[in-house]
């Protein structure tokens, strides 16, 4: 069940809302909370049965290792039981993601006579994986109160965090869903969750899905050849990515703002951003949250010698690239990213500072020249897109406005293969100048204004009709 369904939009998220709080009317409280963990995980077995057995065994098997943690006759035994505890969730998630990678590359390298298991990846498996690991560290160093098994089921398995984050933490999610403050229906909340999930929904169906055509051929028939459709192409990824991201993060937080759950913010106009590393503190918030805190601070943060810096920083580049997926071309992704981000603190002991547009321009141009790194299957096609777009002799500007469309017949032969000009332009506008979804439902529900309501229902009316076909969030790859 994918948030952009018609499903999830007309029947489980009402029909959840309506039981949550009719339990809570009547005090029920640790049943709404039961009926909550049960909801998300049949939310969750919807993608595959199987992967809800395997989600369950992780949280009872994190569960006891935080009960031993907290085993004051086991105080001397604390840290090899961290250790092993991290160990165990780093191996099942390096089993589910790459165990069919390596037994295939054995395969075709060594020759050898092994078959593959076959194993599918668990939806969403990296991002509760890091959560768990994240709380064990919290209760080695004493910052989380023993909890229940259902507060920590519920932590893992919150529905609209569980597939692609935000990242939470357990002391920003319990103790919200145990005040009985928020057992009761905030209609302020409602509008507010309405807009967002209304705006989230635009961004995918709308936007991000609409560059899904011409990406995928694109792709497919390798039409790098010409510079202006390379860079096209890099410009729709990069688009795609943005508006697809934060889509889901918009219908996310709206999902969880419902159940009077505010989740910590994960997505803030990054193209606003005036360098990588400001750019990386607005792109997926709560991921590099992780990766700072539990990664980078550990090894020593940024504010050391300038050898140990450059050091820090890769490895925590080489973490981000292997968390996506053991290949050259995330790995490059990520260290690329960390080496701009070692730039930026070098630049920034010099006191220097570019015009605040230049600087925002030139940041921009890194990420269309970075992103669609991870937009081919290897590094060869990655660096024939590279080779084609700084091809700059040959930029050409003869395409045709056909309609108030860009006809790329000129470029291969498909007619009726057309890009919306008006797409480029909203993208362009939503990215750079326009405020983002959390400031505009400030606003909306600020002014309470009806006409602004109309207004939301004819696009959520657009929006559920649209849906024709369920194209999955892009950071679902990544599982």
């Amino acid at each position: 069940m994918l948030f952009n369904s018609v499903e999830y939009i007309l029947c489980f998220l009402p029909l959840t809302f309506i039981t949550y709080f009719t339990l809570n009317k009547y005090k029920l409280y640790n049943t709404s909370l039961l009926f909550l963990l049960i909801s998300s995980l049949y939310f969750y077995s919807t993608y595959n049965i199987k992967f809800t057995y395997i989600i369950i065994l992780s949280t009872l098997l994190n569960y006891s290792i935080n009960l031993l943690l907290n085993n004051k006759n086991l105080s001397k035994l604390k840290k090899p039981i961290l250790i092993i505890g991290i160990t165990l969730n780093i191996l099942i998630l390096l089993f589910f993601k790459y165990f069919n990678i390596l037994i295939q590359s054995l395969k075709t390298n060594l020759h050898l006579p092994i078959n593959s298991l076959e194993i599918i990846i668990p939806l969403g498996i990296s991002f509760f994986t890091i959560q768990q690991i994240s709380f064990l560290i919290d209760s080695y160093n004493n910052k989380i109160s023993k909890p229940n098994l259902i507060n920590y089921s519920l932590f893992i398995s919150f529905f609209p965090q569980l597939l692609a984050g935000p990242i939470v933490r357990y002391k920003e999610i319990i103790p919200q869903l145990n005040n009985t403050k928020n057992k009761i229906i905030n209609q302020q909340n409602i509008f507010k969750a309405l807009f967002l999930i209304t705006i989230g929904l635009l961004k995918k169906v709308l936007i991000a899905d609409n560059f899904q055509d011409f990406i995928t051929y694109t792709t497919t028939n390798s039409l790098y050849y010409d510079t202006t459709l390379s860079w096209l192409f890099a410009f729709s990824k990069v688009a795609q990515g943005y508006f697809d991201f934060s889509g889901y993060c918009d219908i996310a937080t709206g999902s969880a703002l419902l159940f009077n759950i505010k989740l910590p913010q994960n997505f803030n106009s990054p193209f606003k951003a005036t360098n990588i590393t400001n750019y990386w503190k607005r792109w997926h918030m709560t991921l590099i949250r992780f990766l700072k805190d539990y990664i980078l601070t550990p090894l020593g943060g940024i504010k050391t010698t300038t050898t140990k810096t450059f050091t820090n920083l890769m490895i925590v580049g080489f973490c981000y690239g292997c968390w996506k997926a053991i290949n050259p071309v995330y790995i490059l992704y990520g260290l690329l990213n960390a080496l701009f981000i070692f730039f930026d603190t070098l630049i920034a002991k010099t006191r220097f500072k570019l015009n605040k547009y230049l600087a925002n321009f030139l940041t921009f141009i890194v990420i269309l020249l970075t992103t669609p790194l991870i937009a081919q299957k290897n590094l060869s096609d990655s660096f024939s897109l590279y080779k084609t777009m700084l091809n700059l002799g040959n930029f050409n500007l003869s395409f045709k406005i056909t309609n108030f469309s860009f006809d790329f017949s000129s470029y291969f032969n498909c007619a009726d293969f057309k890009l919306n000009i008006f797409l480029f332009l909203a993208c362009i506008y939503l990215m750079f100048f326009s405020k983002n979804s959390f400031e505009l439902s400030k606003i909306y529900v600020k002014k309470n204004n009806i006409f602004y309501t109309v207004i939301l229902a004819i696009i959520m009316t657009i929006c559920t009709l649209s849906i024709t076909r369920y194209q999955e969030f892009i950071y679902f790859n990544f599982n």
